[in-house]
């Protein structure tokens, strides 16, 4: 398999970024110096002002000088290879997060773009950014697509508690350094595709042989958040068999968790009209938690029965995030799962909410 050269990977996963994150207006790589490395940006002039050699010069000038502000913010936060900060300026967002040891990632946007709702995108991003500059950037267990993750309720809430103001227009955020346990439970009819979906992002790995869930499987993932090497995130996922007969004790297997997928088969109309019922059950018993509707086995697009818009306004009225994947062929499991990970990582939970886990 022919492998693409680090300029064309970067510059197709910026390219799909922008499209993706509404109100993104550019995106540059610089190196430790200033120098530029990429950049990508939308057709029409940025509201900066600048025209394109100009930017680069500012930018990189700019960037030069935010090398040595991390540098020093970190020795007093210890926030490790991944600081972030941001600048208000008059008409956008300037936003430097670091990409491993090499690069500084410089994003700007509209200014009236809420930034906390697209900080899991671009810890993502500078991941991924990160890996093909380390040469360890995998297009097996890797894509360079970014997941249009439709934003509900959940996903529009504060996740900056651990914020830090440095001066009048800039923001850092503190590192962590704890274990953190997530309580995710997966539900949805039988045969939607939970477990693989489950196989895949634990094990990037698709089995055709399908066995149902009887009962109940537990999985636990653990990750880190590049940059936050002391911080461990583990998932524990709970999937829920989608059969009638374990209706009567599903809910126990609800306490105190702190995320819901509810997954559907595109390609099986009577999975979706359910939705509302698993909606109504998990809501019951859960109350302030993000739910994620997810439309699986997009990989069978000439047997859909429910299209792209129906999955988003159901997520719309129900007030959940939305996002369709494939666990065959593998399309936006990963970041299905780091999104959300790295959201619910930057939110501070309560203590009386810490998971429960029943085994």
């Amino acid at each position: 398999m022919k492998v693409m050269p680090k300029d064309k990977l970067l510059l197709e996963l910026m390219k799909n970024f922008i499209k993706a994150i509404d109100k993104v207006e550019a995106v540059m790589i610089y190196d430790r110096q200033g120098f530029l490395i990429c950049k990508n940006a939308l057709v029409e002039t940025p509201r900066d002002g600048l025209d394109e050699r100009e930017r680069e010069e500012v930018y990189g000038a700019f960037t030069g000088t935010v090398e040595p502000l991390l540098k020093k913010i970190n020795d007093k936060y210890d926030i490790g290879e991944l600081g972030l900060i941001t600048f208000e300026l008059k008409d956008f967002h300037l936003i430097f997060l670091e990409a491993g040891p090499e690069a500084i990632v410089l994003i700007t946007t509209s200014y009236d773009l809420e930034i906390n709702s697209i900080l899991p995108y671009c810890y993502l991003i500078v991941e991924k950014i990160a890996q093909i500059l380390e040469g360890k950037f995998d297009m097996k267990f890797n894509t360079l697509t970014i997941p249009k993750f439709e934003v509900g309720a959940y996903l529009d809430e504060e996740i900056l508690k651990t914020a830090e103001k440095t001066g009048n227009n800039e923001l850092v955020i503190e590192r962590q350094k704890k274990e953190k346990f997530f309580k995710l439970i997966i539900l949805g009819d039988s045969q939607v595709g939970k477990t693989t979906l489950v196989t895949q992002f634990v094990k990037k790995q698709y089995s055709a042989d399908y066995r149902p869930t009887l009962g109940i499987s537990i999985t636990i993932s653990r990750y880190y958040i590049q940059g936050f090497k002391d911080s461990l995130i583990r998932f524990i996922i709970y999937d829920l068999a989608g059969q009638e007969f374990f209706n009567r004790i599903r809910h126990i297997y609800y306490t105190n968790a702190q995320a819901v997928f509810i997954v559907y088969d595109v390609s099986r109309k009577e999975t979706f009209d359910n939705i509302d019922k698993w909606y109504e059950d998990a809501k019951k018993n859960l109350k302030d938690v993000p739910f994620v509707l997810i439309g699986n086995k997009i990989d069978l697009e000439d047997e859909r029965q429910v299209s792209t818009e129906e999955g988003r306004n159901k997520a719309n009225e129900l007030k959940i995030s939305f996002i369709e994947t494939s666990a065959k062929e593998n399309i936006n499991v990963q970041d299905t799962f780091k999104i959300l990970g790295i959201g619910m990582f930057f939110k501070e939970i309560p203590d009386d909410k810490e998971p429960v886990f029943l085994l």
